[in-house]
């Protein structure tokens, strides 16, 4: 949704076809063993002279056909060497022992040279990892360590080029310094390893204070090691109070590096300290999980009243209950704290009091619907986002972000950040598996998940599944969302054509179902999506929401788009309608339309007559009433004749162009026509049904509210409320339009 899709340019096809053709031919050479391997010392000198961390370009990523990661246990694995290994083959059965023998270089993968116990070299390509400013190039392969690699994938790249290619980050292990299964002429000196568990819980100490976090993790791991291996005969050295510090400390680490359920896990065998409950407490924040929060909170205040960090903790726990449960938010800071940071990633809740998934009727499966009766412009779900990535093409700290990411197996391209959410949410999964099962359960089509969710206690990660996911999910959203509603001289207000760089992933509002005529509108505040009703719903309403917006020119891109991205047709009653209309009665109508462009093109003022009659014959070539089936082709050329009209101050005839115009969006209005100036009409106005919510609404509104001043001062304030309402739907946020619009007295 809003994702800018290149997939039919003709500048990235050939590109795409040129990788597709690329993959044809390295499928030919399945299951050869390669001839000439490079010697050891070839491979390094190649490897070194092509070793360059360039500026900024922008890059081209593939994804490839899927394969499934390794969900086999360690133990039911043989070893396999290199010399053994065949191309284009994943050796299902095997696992590859290796040491990282140069540095490490970054492109779309981050590569280095690895050679496993019998000297021979490989060029390993290591795909979903954090980005360079997240976590740098060094600290995710660091020379001389030593991995495992679980039925490793062995492929030709082209031009005498083979790699070991890890695209699943749970198929790559980290050995410790100390872990057995190193081989002897690979492991450190003995003095490296031979240390008592306070000095390996000291250097865990030291790399904290000096942010290598990951280090940090590593050196705990080994602390834990230690003390069960010393437990028996050396309890002097490691007693239970130390072991109870090391798991302190650790959990202290992974909170650092976001790792909450490995961290809770850790503070909760220490929830008789003072450290372990508020460990615990700040794990479950992490988690989302408030109430947990909460109550931890209230228990370590119970027992240390003078912990000052907890009074603060539990201060901000309240806030974000109070957004979860009441959805009371502060939106004017939060707009402000975004705009800020260059990274938008908030510190709010998830508020979803009035929906609630079901399934639908019709058979589309889990739809969002309403648990009550709401009104137009009132806030339905404010949620943060699963994952998210942001970047500014004119920002270098964030535009590295940006990339071409071109399927070959659905042979879609789009631009953005899409590859980057990618890596985001593998590591997300890494780091907090607890969090899969809410992801996986999004709709990913016909690609099939698999049953395990982790093997021998490590989390498994399908890549192609999380494509598939964003793929069909993913929503491309500005920063925060502009204020599309423009000055009164603007020529167009519309956003339809917008697409967006940035994109994330929002659990909840993936639920929603497209529709062209939708029922709720999203805005966004850095990774807070805001998800507001359009017109009033009663409860149990499904609310949809345009994956593609609608214009009266884009019928076939529409039907095109939802078949080739998402594998469905719409059945709204726009396409229904737009289908079923006579191509004679098309043809008149598009007919009559160039007609009325050509009416605003000339140079010595518009014709208004003769555009309201051209627009008078359109209405007839249209067989159903608006308010079931708004008639999209009008509203542009209404609101240009109000503007018209406006200017020659014609007050009346404005409020009758722009009345036209909300009926043609399926507005049903009583009581607001113009009666004259001086005129006192008693009938109440108002909305009895409220149309499509398009940004030029605003406008609308405001423009009635003028004319409204002058022949009908009492339907003012109600037509600012209206134009506050259409605000709300379309920007998100109660405040702001005053800035654009002004005052009703002004």
């Amino acid at each position: 949704m809003d994702i800018e899709d290149l997939s039919n340019l003709k500048s990235y096809v050939p590109l795409l076809e040129k990788m597709k053709q690329r993959l044809r031919d390295a499928s030919k050479r399945q299951g050869e063993v390669p001839k000439k391997r490079k010697s050891r010392a070839n491979a390094i000198q190649d490897y070194v002279s092509q070793y360059d961390r360039t500026h900024y370009q922008l890059l081209i990523s593939f994804v490839e056909s899927p394969y499934l990661p390794s969900t086999a246990p360690l133990s039911e694995l043989q070893k396999i060497l290199f010399k053994e290994m065949r191309l284009e083959t994943h050796h299902r059965g095997f696992y590859v022992l290796a040491k990282v023998i140069t540095r490490p270089d970054r492109k779309t993968a981050i590569m280095a040279l690895i050679e496993d116990e019998a000297d021979e070299v490989l060029l390993l390509h290591l795909h979903q990892q954090h980005n360079e400013h997240v976590r740098p190039t060094e600290d995710v392969i660091r020379e001389h360590s030593v991995c495992i690699i679980k039925e490793p994938y062995f492929k030709s790249i082209g031009h005498g080029n083979d790699v070991l290619s890890v695209d699943h980050v749970s198929d790559l292990l980290w050995l410790t310094e100390d872990d057995e299964r190193i081989p002897l002429q690979w492991r450190p000196r003995i003095s490296q390893l031979d240390k008592s568990a306070v000095e390996w819980k000291e250097e865990g100490n030291e790399a904290i204070t000096n942010g290598k976090i990951q280090e940090a993790i590593e050196k705990q791991a080994i602390m834990l090691t230690a003390c069960t291996r010393y437990a028996s005969g050396l309890k002097r050295i490691c007693t239970t109070s130390q072991a109870q510090t090391l798991k302190l400390n650790r959990a202290c680490a992974y909170l650092q590096l976001r790792h909450y359920d490995a961290a809770l896990e850790d503070a909760n065998c220490c929830l008789d300290t003072e450290k372990g409950l508020f460990g615990a407490a700040q794990a479950f924040y992490g988690l989302r999980q408030f109430h947990k929060c909460y109550d931890t909170l209230t228990l370590l205040l119970e027992k240390y009243p003078a912990n000052q960090a907890g009074k603060n903790e539990l201060s901000r726990t309240n806030a974000r209950l109070k957004e979860q449960e009441h959805g009371r938010f502060d939106f004017n800071p939060m707009h402000v704290a975004a705009v800020k940071s260059k990274s938008p990633n908030l510190d709010h809740a998830t508020y979803m009091r009035p929906v609630a998934i079901q399934e639908t009727s019709d058979g589309r499966g889990r739809g969002l619907f309403t648990t009550r009766a709401v009104k137009a412009g009132e806030l339905l779900l404010c949620e943060k986002a699963f994952a998210y990535s942001y970047a500014d093409i004119n920002d270098a700290d964030t535009r590295s972000k940006i990339s071409v990411l071109m399927n070959t197996y659905t042979n879609r391209i789009v631009m953005g950040t899409q590859d980057d959410l990618i890596k985001e949410i593998a590591q997300h999964l890494l780091r907090t598996p607890s969090l899969a099962p809410a992801f996986i359960s999004l709709h990913h089509g016909d690609y099939e998940a698999l049953a395990p969710l982790s093997v021998d206690g490590m989390p498994i990660i399908d890549t192609f599944l999380i494509d598939r996911i964003i793929s069909l999910n993913a929503i491309g959203c500005p920063k925060t969302t502009p204020k599309l509603h423009q000055k009164k001289d603007s020529p167009s207000t519309s956003h339809n054509s917008t697409r967006h760089k940035s994109c994330g992933i929002w659990i909840l509002a993936s639920h929603l179902n497209h529709s062209c005529t939708s029922t709720a509108r999203c805005s966004f505040i850095g990774d807070m999506l805001l998800l507001r009703a359009t017109r009033d719903l009663s409860a149990n309403t499904e609310l949809t929401h345009w994956y593609h917006a609608p214009s009266p020119t884009n019928a076939a891109e529409r039907k095109e788009k939802f078949l080739q991205t998402w594998v469905f047709e719409c059945k709204c009653a726009l396409c229904i309608y737009e289908q079923a209309t006579p191509k004679r009665m098309l043809g008149k109508r598009a007919a009559l339309l160039q007609d009325l462009a050509a009416a605003f093109e000339v140079t010595d003022g518009v014709d208004s007559a003769k555009a309201e009659r051209l627009l008078a014959a359109i209405e007839k070539t249209y067989r159903c009433p608006a308010a079931e089936v708004p008639r999209l082709d009008l509203w542009e050329t209404y609101l240009a004749l109000a503007r018209l009209h406006a200017e020659r101050k014609q007050h009346a005839k404005v409020v009758v162009a722009l009345l036209k115009l909300l009926g043609s969006l399926g507005y049903v209005i009583e009581g607001a026509e113009a009666t004259g100036a001086g005129a006192v009409d008693t009938m109440p106005a108002r909305v009895q049904r409220w149309g499509l919510g398009v940004d030029c609404a605003v406008e609308v509104w405001v423009r009635l509210r003028e004319a409204y001043g002058v022949l009908r001062p009492e339907l003012g304030s109600w037509a600012e409320e209206c134009a506050r309402i259409c605000w709300r739907v379309g920007v998100g946020v109660e405040g702001g339009v005053e800035e654009v619009w002004g005052r009703g007295n002004e």
